[in-house]
């Protein structure tokens, strides 16, 4: 066989031949990103990337700007559209464990793992109240009334963050069992309690720490509700009367995440692009007045640790999706 030998001038010309063929590598991000919200505008879905995007641009994080997209209706709609996209790097989804209800329900047809993840940028978890005119003082009135024959309301957003919380509840305790009723998300649970139109519901920290405190920090003696549990692994420091359920015997420590999300097929590079600049605006004072202002825990985390959380919480979030389907 005979083999083919360059040699001085010849090889350097057919190096810079073929160099001057191929194009230059692009470097990420070359025009503006694009994170699409499927949730409405005003929301804390929304005001998440929001803060990252303002922060992002105040420090010159990146050369190109993040622009938000809200796409209304159910969320899924917006979490499709991003799951279809062509993958090339300027196209992102934000959203929450949502997405995991959807999927185990059988809602979706679809879910995490359709898509690469990017990053996990803080989170915020709720409390189960009741009102204050209301019989039960602690969590475990509640649920002991929940395992006697008298129904207890829960008022919830079927197939939402509080129902799947209130269902956690219900399995860390013996023989109970509540009854769910359609209500919404936090806004529309305090009024539910208020009017004894529920027994129990949950509501965030800032909602509680809203109804509850009174401007010095000091719980308000006069709020409507009365909070009975806060469902994170400590105590919030801005609500440090409101033990943990795990304090109270209830093994339950579930928050809502905020999850940055690509069609799969993104690059590498767009990936973990946009993972360091939201790493580098995690440190921003933009970003950390947000979380203190929403009381929100600043948690990050990206790569692989990410990709193994969210296979974890899959595991602990299906059968709860299905469990609360079935209700």
């Amino acid at each position: 066989m005979r083999k083919r030998v360059f040699t001085g001038a010849a090889a350097l010309g057919s190096v810079l031949s073929v160099a001057l063929a191929a194009p230059a590598a692009a470097e990420w991000p070359e025009k503006p990103i694009q994170i699409v919200v499927p949730f409405g505008a005003g929301g804390t879905a929304d005001s998440v990337p929001r803060a990252f995007q303002m922060a992002i641009e105040q420090n010159d994080i990146l050369p190109e700007p993040l622009t938000i997209l809200n796409v209304g209706g159910h969320f899924s709609v917006g979490a499709r559209r991003v799951m279809e996209a062509e993958p090339d790097g300027y196209e992102f989804l934000v959203i929450h464990v949502a997405l995991m209800g959807a999927a185990g329900m059988g809602a979706i047809d679809f879910g995490w793992q359709d898509f690469v993840p990017v990053a996990q940028t803080g989170q915020v978890c709720n409390l189960p109240s009741v009102s204050a005119e209301s019989d039960y003082e602690t969590l475990d009135d509640v649920m002991n009334a929940a395992a006697g024959p008298d129904p207890v309301l829960a008022g919830v957003n079927l197939g939402g963050v509080n129902h799947l919380t209130m269902v956690l509840l219900q399995n860390a305790a013996p023989d109970a069992e509540f009854r769910y009723v359609q209500v919404g998300g936090g806004t529309q649970v305090y009024p539910a309690l208020v009017g004894g139109h529920v027994d129990v519901g949950t509501q965030s920290a800032l909602e509680i720490a809203n109804n509850t405190l009174q401007a010095s920090g000091e719980p308000n003696p006069d709020a409507e509700i009365r909070p009975l549990a806060y469902v994170g692994p400590e105590r919030h420091p801005r609500l440090p009367h409101i033990p943990t359920a795990i304090e109270q015997g209830y093994d339950v420590d579930f928050c809502t995440d905020f999850w940055w999300l690509a069609p799969e097929g993104t690059p590498d590079e767009a990936v973990n692009g946009l993972a360091d600049a939201l790493e580098e605006a995690m440190d921003t004072e933009t970003v950390q007045t947000f979380f203190d202002e929403k009381m929100f825990d600043p948690a990050f985390m990206r790569g692989d640790a990410f990709s193994a959380y969210l296979g974890d919480l899959w595991d602990t979030i299906e059968p709860v999706a299905k469990q609360a389907a079935a209700n």
